[in-house]
């Protein structure tokens, strides 16, 4: 399958909000055939600020598709999450944190875990594929454990998937090949996340993380879609992924 190159938009919110033609006519022109938002507003139904409608039909005008998105929520209010993510489009629903909502020691994680096949079951029920996203406090050894170990291994394949960012694994000293061989086929999204010396997002293939190496277990990892995303508030943000895409374009994808 052909690996497709997708931006994560969260970081560019407030260009979207100022301009969203520009900046998505920019993402497109690069060559991005997708994009990932996040900010979903439960009370309001919807997504950085842009009603589900407006947001896809924003994205489609330039080619763009939604295949997935970062939503935070929970089961209570996953029939929602799930139905704003159906209108928009999207294939993956990923949820994008647990830090705040669970205690950082091994039953919660394991909690945690249960928690995601049941969030899993509710999307599979739309048509939807769960996926978790990891930050770097997933990989702190708890007592000799390692809590991503412990939502990995306690997860069904069918309901959860996992979205490897690449940076924050490389910020915790995670080897991602080693996930992706211990767990074939259970990463079809990955965050491309390149960080400097002092730990602060940079333009892709400029900064620590061996992306060409890790590459080369894509097909085992199962990837389908490689999402660039940068921290909100990275200097000339927007100029960074697109110069980003270049690199993915010619030596990694």
């Amino acid at each position: 399958m052909q690996i497709k190159t997708g931006a994560q938009v969260w970081a560019l919110r407030n260009l979207l909000q100022e301009n969203a033609d520009a900046t998505l006519e920019k993402l497109a022109t690069a060559g991005y055939s997708f994009i990932e938002p996040a900010g979903f507003d439960v009370q309001n139904r919807t997504v950085q600020n842009f009603t589900p409608s407006k947001l896809k039909k924003l994205a489609n005008a330039y080619g763009l598709d939604i295949v997935s998105g970062h939503f935070y929520f929970d089961l209570g209010n996953a029939t929602i999450a799930c139905e704003v993510a159906s209108e928009l489009g999207m294939k993956y629903i990923v949820h994008s944190y647990f830090k705040d909502q669970i205690d950082q020691n091994i039953e919660s994680y394991q909690k945690a875990a249960e928690q995601l096949n049941r969030m899993g079951e509710v999307a599979k029920s739309y048509g939807l594929q769960l996926a978790y996203h990891n930050h770097a406090h997933e990989f702190e050894n708890l007592n000799g454990k390692i809590p991503f170990d412990v939502l990995i291994e306690n997860t069904v394949p069918d309901l959860v998937a996992f979205q490897p960012d690449l940076g924050w694994m490389i910020y915790a000293d995670a080897n991602p090949v080693d996930y992706f061989t211990k767990h074939p086929q259970r990463f079809p999204l990955w965050h491309l996340r390149d960080i400097d010396k002092t730990k602060q997002s940079t333009t892709i293939g400029n900064g620590l993380v061996a992306f060409k190496s890790i590459f080369t277990e894509k097909e085992n990892a199962g990837l389908q879609y490689a999402i660039v995303e940068m921290a909100s508030g990275t200097e000339d943000i927007l100029s960074k992924m697109l110069i980003s895409y270049r690199f993915i374009n010619k030596d990694l994808c």
